[in-house]
């Protein structure tokens, strides 16, 4: 089959982008680019207004599992600030469990008092400025081959039951969709995800700022645990984060059907995950 003008460009932007973005990472993630003496990235970032704070992966999976606990228990800004201050303080070297987070929250005075910058950090990390979080996958890791699976009993595969556990056991029970026990094969797009057992689509309806806080916190979540759980994809808001494409942080999200503002095709109701394929 020939590719026509459009398609043969169309291949090579690709190409180029992927280029672009394997070097980036070679330069600014490995020994390589320490060598060069060109400064490395940190593994995650955080935005809080004009500032960005520099995190371990630990420190974000830390991060983002206590102000989920803490959404889930109705605590409040406060007192996720509190209690993230708490955690991250040390520098935690494993991130948390959701059942130290708690324990976290029982060892808060009744009355927190966090400093300003610690509101602030909690505040982004509650979704009050979108995807304020970003995490880089290790290249590597994005692209490795790991074995394909079959869909289990749910209609979802090992790797994406997986990440159904770890959310409830931060957020507790969500409203999921996008995958049955007998499988789903029509209502996405051709080729998705969803159709391999390997997505999850978490709602939060109806459209509201504070139901888009609350995704956008599961989406930030997501981003900050997608090398352990092996995500390849999170998509909320029209925006999308992809694991091989991480170093570029949140994206436009564009509709592969062609251009709509239909609010459920653009994600604007849900968080899109999904995991690996493998090979």
């Amino acid at each position: 089959m020939r590719l026509t003008r459009r398609g043969r460009l169309t291949v090579t932007l690709s190409v180029v982008s992927l280029a672009v973005v394997l070097t980036a990472y070679v330069l600014t993630r490995t020994p390589a680019g320490r060598a060069l003496g060109l400064e490395t990235s940190p593994p995650c970032t955080l935005t809080v207004g004009e500032t960005t704070l520099e995190w371990s992966t630990a420190q974000a999976m830390t991060a983002t599992t206590v102000a989920g606990v803490g959404t889930r228990i109705g605590a409040s800004v406060d007192g996720v600030a509190a209690a993230v201050a708490r955690s991250m303080s040390p520098e935690p070297l494993q991130p948390v469990t959701s059942e130290a987070a708690r324990e976290t929250y029982r060892d808060l005075p009744d009355v927190a008092s966090p400093d300003g910058s610690a509101v602030r950090v909690a505040e982004a990390l509650l979704g009050h400025a979108g995807g304020s979080l970003n995490c880089v996958v290790p290249f590597t890791d994005a692209v490795a081959g790991l074995p394909r699976e079959d869909p289990g009993e749910l209609g979802l595969t090992p790797r994406a039951d997986t990440v159904r556990l770890a959310m409830r056991q931060v957020f507790g029970k969500q409203i999921l969709g996008g995958f049955e026990p007998r499988g789903v094969d029509s209502g996405h797009i051709d080729g998705s995800a969803h159709y391999e057992g390997r997505a999850i689509d978490i709602f939060f309806r109806p459209i509201s700022e504070e139901n888009t806080r609350l995704g956008w916190q599961q989406a930030m979540w997501a981003v900050a645990h997608a090398d352990r759980l092996d995500v390849a994809t999170v998509i909320f808001d029209r925006q999308v984060w992809t694991s091989t494409r991480s170093l570029q942080g949140w994206r436009e999200y564009r509709y592969p059907g062609g251009e709509t503002d239909n609010p459920v095709l653009l994600h604007e109701d849900h968080v899109h995950v999904d995991v690996r394929e493998g090979s």
